[in-house]
């Protein structure tokens, strides 16, 4: 059953990604950012209890780290030196750059995931088709053909694995055909598949005429005053950053890190606008247990 977060009109949903994402890339900032991951991670946790995040945490993880690594040996710029390495300069502003960078990437990796949730295929549909139908069919695909890919794969490898055929075994020569064998079973696999559904989406009579929708979707009084929340929330977060609040300034003198005077008013703003799915998902919790503890 669809309820929380989830159930809001495909409008909602997307006019929510669109602000959050805006407002992380806008607000440069240690403080903003490290709030903005947990709130992120909390929402993964209502979601699906971070089950999807257990499946990309190590690629997330390895680009934050580079992120965080690589800045301050390209980035020169700064006044101040914190230490040396191989003869080059590593400076005070350069690692609060790629602190900032690796954060960023982080939010906004871990958010996709939650969109992927939550932004079911029909909706997606629903949203775009009628302004991009070809784009919209073609991203949908694209966004399922990835993780369909790499359920395939696992189900070669143990299939594989019962005759002895493994990628993770064996000497490198070995280990390299096995692994070839398996991308071309893969590719075999999801080509046949993919003629399929052409013809079944030919013998249908996809793209001949105006389609119908396959889930009708109503704003309903809640949808409106979330879309109130949103607009007015999201408007006074990026009337925060259009004032010069939110952003850490690194040249051309390094300004301190901690909050000062109205960043705090910002940073409270930001916060109930990033959290507003725990809100929704937290209420439905409450209510659920609450009837639990009444039946």
């Amino acid at each position: 059953m669809v309820r929380g977060f989830q159930s809001f009109h495909p409008m909602i949903l997307l006019l929510y990604y669109i602000l959050t994402i805006a407002g992380i890339m806008l607000y440069q900032h240690p403080v903003y950012l490290v709030m903005g991951a947990i709130l992120i991670l909390i929402i993964h946790f209502m979601l699906d209890r971070g089950q999807e995040l257990k499946k990309w945490r190590t690629m997330i993880l390895v680009m934050g780290m580079l992120s965080l690594v690589l800045t301050p040996l390209f980035n020169q710029r700064g006044n101040h030196i914190l230490f040396y390495l191989f003869e080059k300069q590593v400076m005070v502003e350069a690692i609060w750059q790629g602190v900032m960078i690796a954060l960023t990437l982080v939010c906004i990796l871990t958010l996709f995931l939650t969109f992927n949730m939550v932004i079911t295929p029909d909706k997606f549909v629903f949203l775009f088709s009628k302004i991009l139908p070809q784009w919209a069919l073609l991203t949908m695909l694209s966004m399922r053909f990835f993780p369909l890919l790499r359920k395939r794969l696992i189900e070669i490898g143990d299939v594989q694995s019962v005759k002895g055929l493994s990628v993770t075994s064996g000497s490198l020569k070995q280990r390299a055909s096995n692994g070839m064998m398996f991308l071309q079973t893969l590719l075999t696999w999801s080509l046949e598949e993919s003629i399929q559904t052409a013809d079944s989406m030919t013998a249908r009579g996809y793209g001949l005429g105006k389609r119908s929708k396959y889930q009708p979707f109503y704003m309903k009084k809640r949808d409106w005053v979330a879309f109130a929340f949103l607009m007015l929330a999201g408007s006074l977060v990026l009337f925060g950053w259009w004032l010069g609040d939110g952003v850490l300034t690194l040249l051309p003198f390094l300004e301190p890190v901690w909050l000062q005077g109205r960043e705090w008013l910002y940073f409270v703003l930001f916060f109930i606008f990033i959290g507003f799915p725990i809100w929704t998902e937290g209420k439905e919790m409450f209510k659920w247990k609450y009837l639990r503890r009444k039946a």
